[in-house]
């Protein structure tokens, strides 16, 4: 069962890689906070009524308030507010680079605050499939990482970083009471609620075509509402750390579909580089079933926790 949930985060990794593409065919038309209010906007009037369908309830139990609110705050809307900030002070070779520890960040968070731990394959793992991600990264010169000067925007993307690990272990704590479509409903919500007062004053959409609508349907639904929902069952059957190192695929998909969609180049060191990152998670996931359920508690299908936690509602009542 643990490969479906593999699965599920590779397909989050595509999705989100599609961000970057479809954001493309969206600067221009608005800022960088209104796309995201829109884009959770819509995500959270499309989650309304597949989690009523799904649960016939759209409020949670209180006990998952808290981390509810977690999750949107950081997963929403300071790490988007943070990310843009970096944007407009850094380079985006330097965002990328430094998006490539958030990994990390989510094994430093699982670890303090879930207690989860890192055995050595797990370790080494990291580091090749962090290594992979600096080839990509670098093109395989490494003079370009040597030639980076970091500024206040890095120091901003740090602090995202720090704040998706935050995210990932208000997640894992938030299902336990409440599955992900659920978890991510709320987030969105929360997130929103966060952001209006941000965004209200420069609200504005301009130039609209038929590609903005595309690709505002695109990341509302893809990149936003399937890829949050896969990525908040993968926190929570596998655990933040191994979900992590799936974010490693994120630059190789996106040079992938920049290829198919933007004619963007592949070269003979992308293809080197997304070995090592393939090898350097297979490294980190090919545990000892007993060692992975040990660090993860006892693997459950999505549908059976789904189930059994809204018996263990009903009983409550």
């Amino acid at each position: 069962m643990g490969l479906i949930y593999y699965m599920l985060l590779m397909s989050t990794s595509v999705l989100w890689a599609g961000n970057f593409v479809a954001g493309k065919f969206l600067v221009g038309h608005a800022s960088s906070l209104t796309l995201t209010d829109m884009r959770w906007v819509f995500g959270v009037l499309l989650l309304v009524p597949i989690v009523w369908g799904r649960e016939k309830k759209l409020l949670p139990p209180k006990q998952a308030w808290l981390p509810l609110v977690c999750m949107g705050l950081t997963g929403v809307a300071l790490f988007n507010l943070f990310l843009f900030l970096a944007l407009e002070r850094t380079s985006a070779v330097n965002v990328g680079l430094l998006s490539a520890l958030n990994p990390v960040a989510i094994a430093i968070a699982s670890f303090f605050l879930l207690r989860e731990k890192l055995s050595g394959s797990q370790l080494a793992g990291m580091a090749v499939s962090l290594f992979g991600v600096l080839v990509v990264i670098s093109h395989g010169e490494p003079e370009r990482l040597l030639q980076l000067r970091f500024n206040t925007g890095d120091l901003f993307m740090l602090a995202a970083v720090g704040l998706w690990g935050l995210y990932s272990a208000a997640g894992r704590k938030a299902m336990r009471y409440v599955t992900p479509y659920m978890s991510t409903l709320w987030m969105g919500i929360f997130g929103v609620l966060a952001l209006l007062p941000f965004d209200l004053a420069n609200f504005h959409l301009e130039n609209l075509n038929t590609s903005f609508w595309l690709a505002t349907l695109y990341v509302s639904v893809g990149g936003t509402v399937l890829a949050m929902v896969f990525w908040n069952i993968g926190v929570q059957q596998v655990g933040g750390t191994k979900s992590g190192m799936f974010l490693n695929f994120n630059p190789v998909f996106t040079v992938i579909l920049s290829y198919l969609f933007l004619r963007e180049s592949v070269t003979t060191v992308f293809l080197i580089g997304t070995v090592l990152v393939i090898a350097g998670v297979y490294l980190f996931t090919a545990v000892k079933r007993s060692a992975s359920q040990t660090a993860d508690g006892n693997v459950i299908p999505a549908v059976q926790a789904v189930e059994q936690n809204a018996e263990q509602k009903n009983v409550s009542r």
